[in-house]
């Protein structure tokens, strides 16, 4: 006992890495990290944490909830939380649809996600997720429930700056049927695409969606899109997409601007 008392308390380790200061060569090594026989770091437990916030503007000519063809405009707002492999999201938007005969306004529906990121190779990975769409729009028929969606996302990369991606939804609506009026059915969606990424990470895009309606009797949402990412510096950047519908329910042009900053 009294050799442990003189083992413990002789050590002078200031930094708690396991090695004594008079032979550290890498005093205050942070304490989430694994220490080698000099006191320096080897490898660390700690996962940093990042955010970002993405706030936009999206122009169509279709309301994607009652299927009207007026000019349609979404103000969207997107928040993202990383850490390590796990993601959460939550997405949001308040929109106004107007013509000569018609006018309405008020939120979408709004999402929370959980996504967690696989690696299985450099070239490969994949990342599942977990939602719940809550009910903030209103049909005014008072029928309105939460919803619940899966979702499963790829990304090949065929080089450094070509990357093959695609993904699968499948979504569970809740919501009650207002008699003839109003009838709703579960929902899949998939798309598939190819980007390039240039220099300091600006990448461009194009896609094909297919994805059902909630409305049962409506035929599948198609549209070939094309997107731009702009970074502007290490915080600020900007995003950019251009839909066109090739389907009578998507909206024959659709257009957004996002501007986001991530910390």
């Amino acid at each position: 006992m009294l050799l442990v008392a003189f083992h413990v308390y002789g050590v002078e380790d200031a930094d708690f890495d396991g090695v004594d200061d008079a032979i550290d060569k890498c005093p205050n090594t942070p304490f989430s990290d694994l220490a080698d026989a000099y006191g320096c770091t080897t490898s660390s437990l700690y996962t940093p944490t990042s955010y970002d916030i993405i706030m936009g503007l999206n122009l169509s000519s279709m309301n994607a909830n009652t299927l009207e063809n007026t000019k349609t405009s979404n103000a969207t707002l997107q928040a993202d939380i990383y850490h390590g492999n796990f993601s959460a999201q939550f997405l949001t938007s308040y929109f106004k649809s107007q013509d000569s005969t018609y006018s309405d306004s008020g939120w979408n529906d709004s999402q929370i996600n959980l996504f967690y990121l696989f690696k299985p190779t450099t070239e490969f990975m994949f990342q599942a997720g977990v939602g719940v769409i809550a009910p903030t729009y209103s049909t005014g028929y008072s029928n309105e429930a939460a919803d619940y969606l899966a979702s499963l996302s790829l990304q090949y990369s065929l080089d450094k700056n070509i990357h093959l991606f695609g993904g699968y939804s499948y979504t569970m609506v809740n919501d009650n049927d207002v008699g003839n009026l109003l009838n709703y059915q579960n929902t899949n969606a998939f798309y598939a695409g190819i980007r390039y990424i240039g220099s300091k990470n600006k990448s461009i895009s194009a896609s094909y969606t297919n994805s059902q309606s909630i409305y049962s009797g409506v035929k599948p949402i198609e549209t070939l899109s094309v997107g731009v990412m702009l970074p502007l510096d290490s915080h600020w950047f900007l995003l950019g997409d251009y839909r066109y519908g090739i389907s009578d329910s998507a909206s024959d042009h659709e257009a957004a601007l996002r501007v986001g900053y991530t910390f």
